[in-house]
């Protein structure tokens, strides 16, 4: 099983950039990737995952540990999150599917017994919807929904 850090270094690596670029490319603060690959950084967000992968071109799934990303591996398109902007713009709106995902999210909290704030609930249906709808999913990706909301728990004070 791969580290984060080394499936980073690897794509680093196939995409010919340093560090630093693919910080730039990706909107984050200098040293933010540095801090992950040297281990200075054990517990990064979701956001800043994502982020990283969208400038490398991959999926999440793809960066983090197989134990956790082994049922969301099953999928074999592009996240809708890392498609270009002219690309997002054919794929149609599914109210029901987001609709679906405030129910999972809402339900997940509820059995984790956790509060997030409005904007932290928004921000997790949303990530939730673009995954599923990238995925040309109908329903919420439960495996990813569970994840992410565990992953965010993580980040709690």
């Amino acid at each position: 099983m791969q580290s984060l850090s080394k499936k980073i270094k690897e794509r680093i690596h196939e995409k010919g950039l340093s560090t630093h670029a693919l910080e730039k490319k990706a909107g984050l603060k200098p040293s933010a990737v540095q801090n992950i690959l040297y281990g200075r950084s054990k517990n990064p967000s979701v956001t800043i995952i994502k982020a990283i992968a969208r400038a490398l071109g991959c999926k999440i799934t793809d960066l983090i540990d197989e134990d956790i990303a082994q049922p969301l591996t099953q999928q074999t398109k592009i996240p809708y999150s890392s498609l270009p902007n002219e690309e997002k713009e054919t794929i149609d709106w599914d109210q029901n599917l987001y609709l679906q995902c405030f129910q999972e999210v809402n339900i997940l909290l509820e059995q984790e017994r956790v509060i997030f704030s409005r904007e932290k609930i928004l921000e997790i249906v949303e990530e939730i919807y673009t995954y599923s709808q990238g995925n040309s999913m109908k329903i919420p990706d439960k495996y990813f929904s569970k994840w992410l909301i565990e992953k965010t728990k993580e980040q709690l004070p």
